[in-house]
Parts: C-alpha cells; sequence; structure tokens
C-alpha cells in the first residue's frame, strides 16, 4: 500500500529521512516492502510501500500512518479540521434516509452540497493522488477519494437529482435485481447482497462501488455524500461473488471504524465546497440505529514484564498508550481500565495492549533470551521413551511408519474385527471414513494395497495410533501398534534364492520389539485362536497376559482391500507392551564353547502347537537350551489324517564347558520320553 512522504508530513513532523521512518514503522509491526525515491534530493519525493496487515485497517491511511510516526517519535498528531459552515439548508429538506437491514448497515450518515460546479481538481490534489497511483476523475469524486486515503473512511458521493424521490433507502437485493456498476458492467444481485436504492431501484453496491446511474458528472448540480459502516463479512462475500475489489471493500472487508463517519463526512463536504463551490446542508443526517458503546479492557501492569521478558515501567506504557489515544483509567493501580478508541478494531484483550507498549519500543527490542521452564526432575516420561522404543524398533525391522485418520469404513472395520460394532462420527468428512477405527489393520491394509498396485515389489508397514471401542459415555481409547508385510522378502542377495515374505518375518519384528523393549518372557501360542478371525495364525503373548495377534491375512480380506498374494500382519497392545517392558537389561556374554545341535521328527496330534512342543522340551532338558525352532511340518502319505510330522530342531549350549556326546544323548532321551508322555508324541521312524 502506497503512502507519500510529503502528505504524512502535514500531520506529524518528520525530521528523519525516510529510510529512518520506514526502519522506525517496520520495527512497531508495519513492514515496510520498499520505498520509491522520485528526486533523490528531494525526500518528500519519496513514496511508501507499506505491508499493512488485515487487522490493522486503522494504519491503510495517511493520518493512521502518521499517528503511528508520531507516537514512535514522539511528536503529536496533526488532524486536519472540517470547517461546515453553521446554518446551511436542512439536510432533511433535500434528502431522506432508510435502514432497511441495520444489522449489515450499522451506521449511515449523509450531508448534501448544493449548487456545485464539477470540474478539474486543482494540481495541488491531482498530485497527491497520483503520488499514491491513483487517477483524478473530477473535483468532487477526488475529494472523496483524498479523504480516504487521509482519513481512511471510504465515501461515495451521488448526483442527488438522479437519486429518485430523493429517498435513500439500505437494504438487501431483491430477487433478478441488477446493476449497472461505475466501471460499466451489469452486475446480477442476490438477496444476501446490500445495495443502496432509491425507489426505482439499486444505485450503488454498500461497500464497494457506486452505480452508473446516479455518477458524479459534468451536469452534476447537487451531490449527496455518503459515509456509512457495512458489514465486513457481507462486504466481503458481495465483492468476491462479482469479482469486484476495491479500495473502499478492501477497507470495510477488514473492519471500517463506524465512529469515523461523521468526521470523514464533514471533512469531504469541506473540500468538495472548497474546490467545487456550493453550500453545505446542515446538519447531517446520521442513521445509528444500534450505537457501539466504548470497549474497555484491564491490563494489569506487572504482565507486561511476564510477557515481554523485560520491565518497560509504567510511564513508558502510559505514554505508549495514550500516545495511540487510548484512555487509561487508573483508580485501581494494579488493574488499569484501558478504553480503546474506535479505529482499533484489533485490540480486545490484555495481551493486545502489552503488544501495542512492545511495538513503541520496537520488536527488535525484546531480548532474545531462552524461556525459563520448571524444573520437573527429568526429561520425558516413561511411557513417551517406550513409544520411542517401539518406534524405533520396528524401522530396525526393516518396516516403514504410516499414519491414517482415526476414521474408517464401517464394513472394513467389521471384517477385520467382528466382535467389536465401531462408532459412528456425527458428521463425518466423507462417508468413507465415517466411523471410529477399532483396529489400525484396515488403514495399513490400504495402504498396503496402494504400493503393490503401484508397482511396489514389497511392502513392510507400520503405525502406532488410538482405537476406539463402544462405551455407556464415551468411546474407550487405548494405543496400538500394528504391521502389515507382503511382497518379496529380505534379504536379497545374488547368492540367495527370491522369496516371498513369510510369517517369521512378522513375527521377526515382533521379537526385536520385544527384544528392545526388555520383554523377557514373549510367547507364541496357537491355541484359542477364533475360527472367523481374519488374521490366521498366532496369539502374542508377554508371561500370562495376551497382547495381540500376529499372522496371515485371510484371503476374503485381502480381496476386499484389492491386494493380490499373500500378506501377514499384526496388531499389539501398546499399553500391554509398557506394562510387560522393563527399564532393566540384562547382558550376557558370547558363547565361549560349541553348540551342539540335534534334529527330532515327531508325529504329534495336527492341534499340538509350538509353544506346547517348546514347553515340554525346556523342562524335560537337563541341559541349556540354546534355542529350539520347528522347521518343517508335513501332512500325507504316511501320517495318520488326525496326526502331523512335525521337524524340531533343538540347540544345547553350556556357557561354562564343551558338551559331551554321552550326556547330549541322554538329555535326547529324556526329551523323547517325556514328549511321548506329555502329548503323545512318537518319533517318526519308530
Amino acid at each position: 500500500m502506497r503512502f507519500s512522504h510529503a502528505w504524512l508530513r502535514e500531520y506529524v513532523a518528520l525530521d528523519e529521512p525516510p529510510e529512518a521512518v520506514g526502519r522506525r514503522l517496520t520495527a512497531a509491526g508495519l513492514p515496510l516492502d520498499g520505498i520509491e525515491m522520485r528526486d533523490a534530493a528531494d525526500a518528500d519525493s519519496a513514496v511508501y510501500d507499506f505491508d499493512i496487515l488485515t487487522n490493522r485497517p486503522d494504519c491503510m491511511n495517511h493520518v493512521g500512518l502518521a499517528r503511528e510516526a508520531g507516537a514512535l517519535c514522539g511528536r503529536p498528531l496533526r488532524v486536519p479540521g472540517a470547517r461546515v459552515p453553521f446554518g446551511g439548508p436542512p439536510t432533511s429538506g433535500s434528502v431522506s434516509i432508510v435502514i432497511e437491514d441495520p444489522g449489515l448497515c450499522r451506521r449511515y450518515s449523509a450531508r448534501c452540497v448544493l449548487g456545485v460546479t464539477v470540474a478539474e481538481s486543482p494540481r495541488w490534489l491531482q498530485a497527491r493522488l497520483e503520488s499514491i497511483g491513483q487517477r483524478p476523475i473530477n473535483n468532487v469524486v477526488d475529494a472523496t477519494n483524498f479523504v480516504l486515503w487521509e482519513l481512511g473512511h471510504p465515501l461515495h458521493p451521488f448526483d442527488l437529482d438522479r437519486v429518485r424521490e430523493r429517498r435513500i433507502v439500505v437494504r438487501r437485493a431483491r430477487p433478478g435485481e441488477s446493476l449497472q456498476t461505475l466501471d460499466g458492467v451489469e452486475r446480477r444481485l442476490h438477496p444476501d447482497m446490500l445495495v443502496i436504492a432509491d425507489e426505482r431501484g439499486a444505485v450503488a453496491l454498500a461497500g464497494i462501488m457506486g452505480g452508473r446511474a446516479s455518477e458524479i458528472g459534468p451536469a452534476t448540480r447537487n451531490v449527496l455524500l455518503e459515509a456509512a459502516w457495512f458489514d465486513p463479512v457481507t462486504v466481503r462475500r458481495t465483492s468476491k461473488a462479482l469479482g469486484l475489489h476495491t479500495d473502499a471493500s478492501h477497507r470495510f472487508e477488514r473492519g471500517a471504524d463506524p465512529g469515523a463517519t461523521l468526521r470523514a463526512l464533514d471533512r469531504a463536504a469541506t473540500l468538495v465546497a472548497e474546490l467545487a463551490g456550493g453550500r453545505i446542508t446542515d446538519p447531517a443526517l446520521d442513521q445509528h440505529p444500534n450505537p457501539e458503546t466504548p470497549r474497555h479492557v484491564p491490563l494489569r501492569p506487572e504482565s507486561a514484564s511476564v510477557l515481554l521478558g523485560y520491565d518497560p515501567g509504567r510511564e513508558a506504557m502510559r505514554l505508549a498508550l495514550r500516545s495511540l489515544e487510548f484512555r487509561i483509567d487508573e483508580s485501581d493501580p494494579a488493574r488499569w481500565l484501558v478504553e480503546v478508541p474506535s479505529f482499533r478494531r484489533d485490540v480486545e484483550r490484555e495481551v493486545d495492549l502489552i503488544e501495542e507498549v512492545a511495538r513503541q519500543r520496537g520488536y527488535d527490542a525484546i531480548p532474545s533470551r531462552l524461556p525459563l521452564l520448571p524444573d520437573d526432575g527429568g526429561g520425558r516420561r516413561r511411557e513417551d521413551r517406550l513409544s520411542a522404543q517401539v518406534h524405533g524398533a520396528l524401522l530396525a525391522a526393516g518396516l516403514s511408519e504410516a499414519i491414517n485418520f482415526a476414521m474408517g469404513d464401517r464394513e472394513e472395520l467389521l471384517l477385520l474385527l467382528p466382535g467389536t460394532a465401531p462408532i459412528r462420527v456425527e458428521n463425518p468428512l466423507q462417508s468413507q471414513a465415517a466411523w471410529l477405527r477399532t483396529t489400525l489393520v484396515p488403514g495399513l491394509l490400504r495402504n498396503l494395497a496402494h504400493n503393490l498396485n503401484h508397482g511396489g515389489v514389497r511392502c513392510r508397514l507400520f503405525e502406532i495410533g488410538r482405537v476406539f471401542a463402544p462405551s455407556r459415555e464415551r468411546p474407550l481409547e487405548s494405543e496400538r501398534v500394528a504391521g502389515v508385510l507382503a511382497g518379496r522378502g529380505l534379504p536379497e542377495h545374488w547368492s540367495l534364492p527370491r522369496r516371498e515374505v513369510d510369517l517369521y518375518d512378522a513375527r521377526g519384528a515382533v521379537e526385536l520389539l520385544a527384544e528392545r523393549l526388555g520383554i523377557p518372557s514373549l510367547r507364541f501360542a496357537s491355541d484359542r485362536i477364533a475360527s472367523d478371525l481374519p488374521i490366521v495364525g498366532l496369539r502374542v503373548l508377554a508371561g500370562a497376559s495376551e497382547i495381540g495377534v500376529l499372522g496371515e491375512v485371510a484371503p476374503p480380506v485381502l480381496r476386499r482391500f484389492d491386494v493380490d498374494g499373500r500378506a501377514f500382519a499384526f496388531e499389539l497392545d501398546l499399553e500391554a507392551l509398557r506394562g510387560a517392558a522393563t527399564e532393566e537389561r540384562k547382558f550376557t556374554s558370547l558363547p565361549r564353547f560349541p553348540a551342539v545341535r540335534r534334529d527330532l521328527s515327531l508325529v504329534v496330534d495336527e492341534t499340538t502347537g509350538l509353544e506346547e512342543i517348546e514347553g515340554v522340551v525346556r523342562s524335560a532338558a537337563r541341559l541349556p537350551i540354546g534355542g529350539i525352532q520347528v522347521f518343517d511340518r508335513y501332512r500325507g502319505p504316511g501320517v495318520p489324517g488326525d496326526r502331523a510330522s512335525v521337524a524340531v530342531q533343538i540347540v544345547f549350549q553350556h556357557a561354562d564347558r564343551t558338551l559331551e556326546a554321552a550326556e547330549v544323548q541322554a538329555a535326547l532321551e529324556r526329551i523323547v520320553a517325556a514328549l511321548r508322555d506329555r502329548l503323545g508324541a512318537i518319533l517318526r521312524e519308530e
């Protein structure tokens, strides 16, 4: 927004060069974009380009900017006067005003100037407008534009003789109504738009632009001047709907000053009479259905030092606020009551007043110090540390993190968790995500499908998030961690055969997670898994507590998500993981003595799980067990129909000595006997 240095100096004594003035105002929150010097030797030729923020419409004029500059350098503001002569013809005898919608037009003020002669403006006025990029039109219109850029309040002149019945009505547009605006465009109006109308129809768009039918021209002899306050939201909507942005709408949209109408009106009427002749009607018509009461904001002086980081002092606070035309009631020294001027629409709270004090000293004067925070005796909470460990463990396992919305599709949620009905969101942003999720897996399967269907050869994802279970009062929230894996397995190397992801990849990720959290008793069990669950595989247990499930996603579920091939998933209760985790870490030295491996081929009941076999082996062996793994499972010819052949590898390893063949054989025989007695297992060769 352009401002003339010479024009500013009419309202405040500026002895500093334009560059210094620009720096002061920038430090006070009115950033300078640049200065144009038309004559390098003449400071008065300077034209500023300030970026006036939307919350400061009071500075979108020369007097407002001069007020700021004067407060910063301690110079008084010279407000331009208006010499309206008393005893002129009554305005009520020339025009009548009716406000049909006082909610959209809080105030409407009007005066007339009778017997004018429309002509070219004097050179000084043209120069003022041209310096800030405005085009001179004629002495009447130029006077209203001059006042707009001087005081900041928009005005509009009408040819009074072209206003039907000399009656102004402020109302909403009627259905099907149109108006040809000053730019010559015929505009169709909507009932939500506010217009200025006469007995025939609309003659102006309120707060935006006048109409051709009542514009000022060479034949104009009587002028009606309008200064009003229009609702900012209505002006903005009309401006956007019609694609019509003007200097007037720019100010009304940001909140004009309802207390400035008469001052701007009198100033414009005085200028019109001086430039075009004529008599000013008196008194002005001032329709003000709902007068605004002055706003008072409490201010505790000691709060300034707390917020700013330095103590500005009470005297400096008084001077800063009063120089900006705030009034202070200090009846209570600990709690001032500050009256906010009507042109400061942005000041509503105590912090706004403290900001005014800071601006006068300059934002660059606020000390750069880190805030002092109370010492609560520690860093991150244990829960936060464990969450970070979960995140790090799954990244280390080769999974990438996904983040999904907390809402999902009802059918998909029931498909993954049929026993829990999800809760519907009242106002969903999209119909496909209208239910609070009860599991994290559907979102991850959607991510999985997107990656694989867009050329990905593998996908390994995890998510940490909240799920919601129905409850009588409000949804019960719990934290979960879930993962999905599909596509090619790792590692990939030219010397290794290509393989696909399997259950052991998912299990390995969960085991690494348990190891990072220090969960020593993580177990996997295949019993008591409901047959209708879409994840077929293993229950995950920590001690005696079940913390989740791990397994292969059922084909019908994968078809729902357009996933070809196999996919594996896990979902764990994060709170249960935290409960089982321990801060202590136990480390053992690397084994110094060789391990002894023995394989057993067992025929067991087809429902027997690895957990049961491992439990029997560990309890029966008298030697240290380094590991147990099932490496083959067979059903077919040679094995009864209700039985399965399972190949188990047992690793014996002692920490202090080398094991002897005889003692290993004895331990193996004890294990075989225990498996026979407890599980009915027999050796395959038998």
